[in-house]
């Protein structure tokens, strides 16, 4: 979720990082292999 100052509420926000790989002709399986893990920290 992100909030911003033009805006009142919360809006989820998200990257499908599948298609941008694609675009850049990068081996997505490759890629996405050695990650394990996805961490969300709020600052």
């Amino acid at each position: 979720m992100a909030k911003y100052k033009h805006k009142d509420e919360e809006i989820e926000e998200y990257i499908d990082l599948i298609p941008v790989l694609e675009g850049l002709y990068m081996d997505k399986e490759k890629f996405l292999a050695p990650i394990k893990e996805v961490k969300i920290e709020y600052a």
